[in-house]
């Protein structure tokens, strides 16, 4: 019992080297100097990570039911506005007049600066969260209704839409085609060439960045059909408190030129923009978090303790590879022994 109680005392889970087995050198210098450094660096890094947090990405199933939402629409149409229909109809046949509550403005058409025309839009990146944060100004369109100028030769749509969270899609169509009116616009007048500035669902951010935002379609074709398919996310953002409630989309398109019937002479089909949309039934969350104080203190105590044994073993392996290379007389250049140890003692001489 007494040996195993000594066993007991003497083990050590981290054994140490007495002083006077112990060996300073350059290299050990050097290598203890390259181990601080490294540690106060992930120190640092560490540090500046808790306390700038993390980004949290999540995607939920969306427990909210919104009976409805609306579309955020400003664009240019190359066709003048007493040519245009626009309409909206759901899944469930419910249609709106988007006219009544769209605002038309004829002017000159023209194509704003660092727009990405006939370019595919299928490509787009989530916006990260402090860029949210910073642009989610929420804005109003200063009328509704409104027509302006109808007979200029290009027609300016803006506006917001008040639409069901269902599948549906919104249509800018000539007067006369796919819809009984009083009047019916010449093929030779249709022009569905456009310039989108912004497109997007729910609350208005205006300066938030969307797939379809800055984009536009040049075509020489009369009968011309552009079709959007957008595949729509409820996204929130957090910070510090902060919640911002928006809605991403992905984006596929497509493009098609309506033909003539030779008999009829008839368009087989409706030209015009389509932008067609569908609500998927999750919900991503994006949150800025920051581990708990007392994780943060374990972890550096982990990273701290893993740093020091994986240094002491890499100067262990580098000192065999220079024993192994240059032998043992190099490697003992530039070592100090403490004194101390057995050997170092004088042995005094016993008197005859």
């Amino acid at each position: 019992m007494d040996s195993f109680s000594k066993k007991v005392k003497t083990f050590d889970a981290f054994p140490k080297v007495d002083p006077q087995h112990q060996v300073r050198s350059q290299r050990g210098g050097y290598s203890t100097l390259l181990t601080y450094f490294f540690g106060l660096l992930i120190l640092w890094i560490e540090v500046g990570g808790f306390i700038g947090g993390y980004v949290d990405r999540q995607f939920l199933v969306d427990n909210v039911i919104r009976s409805e939402l609306t579309i955020n629409v400003d664009m240019i149409v190359a066709m003048p506005c007493e040519f245009i229909h626009t309409n909206v109809e759901d899944i469930t046949r419910d249609r709106f007049l988007a006219g009544e509550t769209l605002n038309f403005e004829g002017l000159n058409f023209f194509i704003p600066q660092g727009f990405r025309m006939n370019n595919p839009n299928d490509f787009h990146e989530t916006p990260e969260l402090d860029a949210v944060m910073q642009d989610s100004l929420r804005a109003e369109f200063r009328s509704q209704g409104q027509r302006v100028n109808e007979d200029a030769p290009a027609c300016h749509i803006f506006g917001s839409i008040p639409v069901n969270q269902v599948k549906g899609d919104f249509r800018i169509t000539g007067k006369g085609f796919g819809y009984r009116d009083r009047s019916h616009v010449p093929i030779e007048a249709l022009n569905f060439t456009h310039a989108i500035q912004e497109f997007s669902f729910g609350e208005f951010f205006p300066f938030l960045s969307n797939p379809l935002d800055a984009t536009g379609k040049i075509t020489p074709e009369n009968l011309q059909a552009y079709v959007y398919h957008a595949q729509v996310v409820p996204t929130v953002y957090e910070k510090l408190g902060l919640q911002v409630d928006t809605n991403q989309y992905s984006l596929t398109e497509n493009h098609y030129v309506i033909k003539i019937d030779e008999v009829s002479k008839r368009a087989q089909g409706v030209p015009g923009i389509y932008f067609r949309y569908e609500f998927e039934p999750i919900k991503l969350t994006i949150t800025e978090k920051r581990i708990p104080f007392l994780q943060f203190i374990a972890k550096i105590g982990t990273i701290g303790g893993g740093i020091l044994v994986a240094a002491g073993y890499l100067f262990k392996l580098y000192e065999k590879l220079l024993l192994l290379v240059f032998g043992k007389k190099y490697v003992n250049q530039g070592q100090e022994k403490k004194d101390g140890g057995l050997l170092d003692k004088k042995v005094p001489k016993m008197s005859e």
